[in-house]
């Protein structure tokens, strides 16, 4: 069933009230202005309405899974949301089909199937060489029918598509570099894709020009896997009929613009030039791997596990799993990425030493530190329209001429 007139009515849009029943908050808009984790408890209720339109019928919701761990659907299962919960429960239900979740098997799960979902959700990378690799159902002649033909199928008659995780939304780990050229196949093993990028690039199974009956390109909640706040809230705005403000790889802004290593509990390390030598060590974690200066997302202070901890928090680097392309850009993830900055090739070290240094003599070490670069590496393609440079990426660039103190 096709959603009304979801994407631009202004008419829907009652931001005023505290109505419930009628009000059709932003709840992206409001997150991009609020501490990371307070818009769910503020604002519950309304996020409940917006959710019950897909209790009561009126919004239908597909989820597909394509390669996949299940472990986004994990991520959002364990939310923590007590004032939520018999809502998101009824939710998960109503959802006309996910296949960890819902009760019906075989030809009945199938046939439950909306085939024009007002959202689609997509977890999972598709494989595009290998098809056969990840299917769901059969075919009218009875063979077993692969997931990109359901992607290509019902994306084009959905209001909206998400792309939930790092492999649906880039490709993920099955699409890592076959780097070994293993079985005389290609750059990858299966030709694994994200549902609109691939990696970095817009190269994805629908393409760079798709728009979904909404007017928006895939909506990718990038993460290994992505925070349950992301999908929650997500939904619930594009429910309620608003276009959330989306980066360069269509990702909602106010969850992927924040630094890692900007709001990072060791950065005083980093800023004092000390550095661990093993994960959990005291210290900095750049040097074991940390792909914090280069990762954007607002885990820091949004954090996991019903507001408690985040990876950095119990002694293990970031990843970069929220970034495009993560699993190949930034391995091995046990290693110190090599950075390139103003002045060529720069280490952790060398770049927290530059910052003391700079500091002792009056000079703004955050003016030093921007020298030293934290949006390009070794391995990155500077020259791709689709590469942040530090200054795009919101990180430090190699403009010495700042003297702010920090």
């Amino acid at each position: 069933m096709r959603a009304p007139e979801t994407a631009h009515r202004e008419d829907r849009i009652d931001t005023e009230t505290n109505n419930p029943a009628t009000s059709r908050r932003n709840f992206l808009q409001l997150a991009a202005g609020a501490a990371a984790g307070t818009v769910v408890a503020s604002h519950a209720t309304e996020i409940g309405a917006a959710l019950e339109q897909a209790v009561a019928g009126e919004m239908e919701v597909v989820w597909l899974q394509g390669q996949s761990c299940s472990g986004c659907t994990i991520s959002v299962l364990q939310g923590q949301y007590p004032t939520l919960e018999e809502t998101l429960s009824e939710f998960r239900l109503e959802v006309t089909f996910h296949p960890t979740i819902m009760p019906e098997q075989g030809e009945t799960a199938i046939d439950s199937m909306s085939d024009s979902p007002d959202v689609l959700i997509v977890e999972g990378s598709v494989p595009t060489q290998i098809p056969s690799a990840a299917t769901v159902g059969q075919t009218v002649d009875g063979t077993s029918k692969p997931v990109v033909d359901w992607v290509n199928e019902l994306a084009p008659e959905a209001e909206y598509v998400i792309a939930l995780g790092a492999c649906a939304a880039f490709g993920g780990w099955p699409a890592a570099e076959n780097k070994e050229r293993l079985y005389g196949l290609g750059a990858n093993v299966t030709g694994a894709k994200g549902v609109q990028f691939e990696g970095r690039d817009d190269t994805g199974v629908l393409g760079p020009d798709f728009t979904s009956g909404a007017g928006l390109p895939v909506i990718n909640l990038g993460g290994c896997p992505p925070h349950p706040d992301y999908l929650l809230l997500t939904i619930a705005t594009v429910l309620n009929g608003h276009v959330p403000e989306l980066d360069r790889y269509n990702r909602p802004k106010p969850f992927y613009e924040p630094l890692v290593h900007d709001n990072c509990p060791l950065r005083g390390y980093f800023d004092r030039g000390e550095f661990a030598e093993k994960p959990g060590g005291e210290g900095c974690l750049i040097k074991v791997g940390c792909a914090g200066p280069y990762t954007h997302c607002d885990d820091q202070t949004r954090l996991w596990n019903d507001g408690t901890s985040v990876c950095l928090n119990v002694g293990a680097p970031c990843i970069g799993c929220m970034e495009p392309d993560f699993w190949d850009r930034f391995e091995p993830l046990d290693t110190e990425i090599e950075r390139q900055s103003f002045f060529g090739p720069i280490s952790a070290e060398q770049a927290g030493w530059a910052g003391v240094a700079a500091a002792g003599a009056g000079i703004g070490a955050h003016a030093v530190r921007k020298a030293t670069g934290y949006g390009s590496f070794k391995g990155d393609d500077t020259t791709s329209e689709h590469t942040q440079t530090a200054d795009e990426a919101g990180e430090p660039d190699a403009d010495t001429s700042d003297t702010e103190e920090e």
